[in-house]
């Protein structure tokens, strides 16, 4: 049976941030849920790490979970959070790896996190001020809606976040959850999630709203103004990974980004979308960004 771990590590200005840990190993993948996502266990997923001799690391990003909210937090601010829990556990190199809305979390720990060796970005939507990207070109409806509210700033989003809090809270099943948001779900992501070994996404959501939607209005707030950081400044070693038939994030996104972070690797599956990117090739991916961190 896989070791999982919650810890809360206290942060230097009064709050705490919340971590799900499998393994010792002194190399680590810190991994970055979607959005909402909250850290709970999935032995495949941890079995994967492990035999790449990693240990996980799952820190939950402010508001999400029992760590503390941090409002008008920017995508480049969490690297603050995520340095203090690598100390707190003794950690000094990892790879970091983000799916959808961690993807530009894995970018920031790119960019300023001291212990980060390589990035692994997957679906992972673009800066908003993207120049030359039409940001909602292939997005199906219900991501749309909610990425425009927020746009619009925190007030306009919260009425329809507390509205699929109550929804996604109650989901007795990954079929609910699919029923709720089922315009944005492709055929090959409902059988990756529907599959015996799929990703545990109900649970999920339901760790990371389990006190409310803070973490998912920061998280909204924080991709549709500026991530604090500019993409091409990155200088270590980051892949970029994307299915061309992603609902809820175009692939563009990932194409737009993989060419300007200098020397970084891109990878389109033509068969793949959103979820089903992970669940299929992740053994895959992180083999490819140990490559790049050179271990």
């Amino acid at each position: 049976m896989t070791d999982w771990n919650y810890q809360l590590t206290p942060l230097k200005d009064g709050r705490v941030s919340e971590v799900l840990v499998s393994g010792s190993q002194p190399r680590a993948l810190v991994w970055f849920t979607g959005t909402p996502g909250g850290a709970v266990p999935d032995d495949r997923f941890a079995n994967q790490c492990a035999d790449q001799e990693l240990r996980l690391v799952m820190p939950l990003r402010p508001g999400y979970g029992q760590s503390s909210p941090r409002p008008g937090r920017r995508i480049i601010d969490f690297a603050d959070d995520v340095d203090a829990v690598l100390q707190s556990l003794g950690i000094a190199d990892v790879i970091c790896l983000g799916g959808s809305g961690g993807g530009p979390n894995a970018l920031a720990m790119a960019k300023a996190l001291p212990q980060c060796r390589a990035a692994g970005v997957l679906v992972s939507p673009a800066p908003r001020d993207a120049e030359g990207l039409d940001f909602y070109d292939g997005m199906a409806s219900s991501n749309q809606a909610e990425w425009l509210l927020a746009d619009q700033g925190e007030d306009a989003v919260r009425p329809s976040l507390e509205k699929y809090r109550a929804q996604l809270i109650d989901a007795p099943s990954i079929e609910a959850f699919i029923d709720t948001f089922d315009d944005s779900v492709a055929p090959v992501d409902r059988e990756a999630m529907l599959a015996d070994d799929g990703p545990p996404m109900a649970a999920s959501m339901r760790k990371a709203l389990e006190v409310g939607i803070e973490g998912w209005i920061e998280d909204d707030i924080a991709m549709t103004t500026p991530w604090g950081f500019d993409i091409a400044d990155i200088t270590i070693p980051v892949s970029f990974w994307t299915g061309r038939l992603d609902q809820f994030v175009s692939w563009k996104h990932t194409v737009w980004m993989a060419m300007r972070v200098p020397g970084s690797h891109l990878h389109v599956h033509g068969d793949e979308g959103h979820i089903s990117l992970k669940h299929h090739h992740f053994p895959e991916i992180l083999s490819d960004v140990l490559d790049r961190a050179g271990w």
